[in-house]
């Protein structure tokens, strides 16, 4: 066997290394959490805000700014799994609208139609192609329409998709076939959409008053707020790092705008509610974290007028 080979390092060797590094750490506190949560997770995925980039490069190998302990770096990773959390929650009731308004305004465009989400020439003709796809690899799968049991893929199992095609001769419509959908599905099948379906959701979403009333959404605000919060769920669904994240390496689009988008798309009650969770968050980051929350919140976006 050729090539680096990265040798096994228990807990004890794990932390031994961190104070090598100048970092100050319990084993006893630092240890639980490491067998908890992982090294890999915590050091190498929240380190760069504490490292000392000029005894870093000095050294070749990562190096701590002096005072920095297990418990700072730790503190960030909390606040990250609690801002992720937070936007998650918000993004779940976005889509649940998305999914909501999309059924409604598709369907009374073509209300005496059996399943119209299969025909393509229901939606806009640019993109046909797209809607083909989308109508082949997503609908007809959860649809089930090959009666060959060897073909039941994942959705066979779906009491409620299953009920509307065996006791309504295949008829399943839009609100329920929604529910199955993904958010990237759903987002993917409102860009689909003819313009006049477009308008009428977003239409609907101005009309059902965020918290920030002030502002008319159109077609186009919505593709880019939903392209962006698909980003940022599936990012927090993956437990990745969000603090620091932008949507398409823009650093204009970081978390605080995926926030902001959520003013505009949620129920003025529960978005205020998401809000005081990133407020609380953001309180605890100051008292956990002092001398660093300015900057890792300046790169949330947090206080830039985004939020």
């Amino acid at each position: 066997m050729t090539g680096l080979h990265k040798r096994f390092k228990d807990y004890s060797d794990l932390t031994a290394l961190l104070r090598s590094r100048g970092m100050i750490v319990d084993d006893a506190r630092a240890i639980p959490v490491l067998r908890r949560e992982g090294y890999y997770m915590i050091i190498n995925g929240y380190k760069d805000l504490f490292l000392d980039s000029a005894a870093t490069q000095q050294s070749g190998g990562d190096r701590f700014l002096p005072g920095t302990s297990f418990e700072d770096v730790y503190a960030l990773f909390r606040f990250d799994r609690g801002l992720r959390s937070t936007l998650m929650d918000g993004i779940i009731r976005a889509e649940a609208a998305l999914k909501s308004l999309c059924a409604h305004e598709f369907t009374r465009a073509y209300p005496n139609e059996v399943n119209p989400y299969l025909n393509t020439g229901h939606y806009d003709s640019a993109h046909r192609k797209s809607a083909g796809t989308l109508i082949n690899k997503v609908f007809k799968r959860i649809l089930e329409l090959d009666d060959n049991p060897r073909n039941y893929g994942e959705y066979g199992g779906k009491a409620y998709i299953r009920h509307y095609m065996n006791d309504l001769d295949g008829q399943v419509p839009l609100w329920v076939l929604a529910n199955d959908l993904s958010f990237g599905q759903i987002v993917w099948f409102y860009q689909t959409q003819t313009a006049a379906v477009r308008l009428a959701v977003a239409t609907a979403f101005t009309g059902m008053g965020g918290a920030r009333r002030s502002r008319r959404l159109t077609a186009r605000t919505l593709d880019s707020m939903f392209n962006r919060l698909v980003f940022f769920r599936n990012l927090c669904a993956h437990d990745e790092r969000c603090y620091n994240a932008h949507f398409d390496n823009r650093m204009n689009e970081s978390v605080a705008h995926a926030f902001q988008d959520l003013a505009y798309l949620l129920d003025p009650d529960d978005y205020w509610l998401i809000r005081k969770r990133l407020d609380d968050l953001v309180s605890g980051l100051h008292r956990d974290l002092p001398l660093h929350a300015q900057e890792a919140l300046r790169q949330v976006g947090y206080g830039t007028g985004s939020l």
